[in-house]
């Protein structure tokens, strides 16, 4: 709602008054009200979804960087945003099961709108790859009324940069 409301500038309309033609009052909604009250379709949906995880996973968590062991509201809150940093990660390293745990682990904390039991990860990488790229894989349940909507997305995780770029979104 509230990026529908700055894609569209309308975030300080305001809901005005008029007159009808039979005598009495209508109210015409902004944009932003008419979302809010109509929520946003699939499509939608799923694009806000791929904006914030690919955000949630170019930040490099609060914990990377700073020990957190003595204050763990800090470590369980959103001070820690992010993923674990991957830059100084191998890639033997990064085909491990701990980092697939730790992606899930982000995932499940930072976005609510994914059903935690349905998050599953995957880390592989391409027998013979030149560049010896690796790739997470992500399924999970958005939820949505009425029913969830089942997502899935592909990713690649530049080991040289620690960056993961998401690719494409499959239905």
């Amino acid at each position: 709602m509230f990026r529908h409301g700055f894609e569209k500038r309308d975030t300080r309309a305001k809901t005005t008054m008029e007159p009808e033609t039979g005598g009495g009052v209508v109210a015409r909604l902004s944009d932003r009200s008419k979302a809010r009250r109509l929520g946003v379709s699939e499509e939608e949906l799923r694009a806000h979804v791929r904006r914030h995880l690919e955000t949630l996973m170019n930040t490099i968590r609060l914990d990377a960087v700073d020990d957190l062991s003595d204050t763990p509201h800090v470590a369980e809150s959103v001070l820690n945003y992010g993923f674990q940093d991957l830059s100084n990660l191998t890639r033997k390293e990064m085909m491990g099961r701990q980092v697939a745990e730790s992606v899930k682990e982000a995932l499940a904390r930072h976005e609510p709108r994914l059903v935690k039991r349905s998050i599953a990860v995957s880390i592989k990488s391409l027998e013979g790859d030149d560049y010896q790229r690796v790739f997470v894989e992500i399924s999970a349940d958005l939820i949505a009324d009425p029913a969830d909507v089942s997502i899935e997305f592909s990713a690649d995780i530049d080991t040289g940069a620690g960056k993961i770029i998401l690719n494409n979104q499959r239905i």
